[in-house]
């Protein structure tokens, strides 16, 4: 019993530190994005690491929600198509 929640405690610390860095990710994009800086840098770094969860995600590695998939790829699909 003790072992399995430790387990969905690493699981759940996975998962939470993967959405933190895509979010970290996306508001660096939308900060430099803002400012008009140029914002290349941001957008490959946030399409790398949504491109990563999401693929994690899909080969069950990670367990998003439907919505969480939803809106990375959501966001991922807006920067592509401004730097496109």
């Amino acid at each position: 019993m003790n072992e399995d929640i430790i387990n969905l405690n690493v699981t759940i610390g996975t998962i939470s530190k993967e959405l933190l860095d895509v979010q970290k990710a996306l508001e660096v994009y939308r900060a430099k994005q803002a400012k008009q800086e140029a914002i290349d840098d941001a957008a490959i770094s946030f399409i790398e690491k949504a491109e990563l969860v999401i693929e994690k995600a899909e080969l069950g590695e990670l367990d998003l929600t439907a919505d969480q998939k939803r809106r990375i790829k959501s966001n991922l699909l807006k920067i592509l198509k401004k730097i496109g």
